[in-house]
């Protein structure tokens, strides 16, 4: 857990960077970053549901509705990222033929 965690970290320090300081986008990367969100949730879920994370008993339903929705949270972390992308090399896509 704490490995993901800071691969997820350390990847989103990486999309800013990306983003707003170099201001280039690198396919490899990209693919790097989808991987390591994925990981993380996917591991924090695992950890959750084992009782390897403690967790409070009153979040157990909404750990249950997580995890049978464990793809909507996934998606949405993507769509965020996608529109980040996006709001951030508009003007160059609006130039494109």
């Amino acid at each position: 857990q704490a490995g993901a965690t800071f691969g997820v970290v350390f990847v989103h320090w990486l999309i800013f960077q990306s983003l707003y300081r170099i201001g280039a986008l690198c396919p490899y990367c990209m693919a790097v970053w989808t991987v390591t969100i994925a990981i993380f949730w996917y591991v924090t879920l695992h950890n959750l549901n084992r009782g390897n994370l403690p967790a409070p008993p009153t979040a157990r339903r909404t750990l249950s509705l997580i995890t049978r929705y464990h793809g909507v949270v996934l998606t949405a972390w993507a769509v965020l990222l996608l529109a980040l992308v996006g709001e951030q090399f508009w003007s160059y896509w609006r130039t494109l033929p």
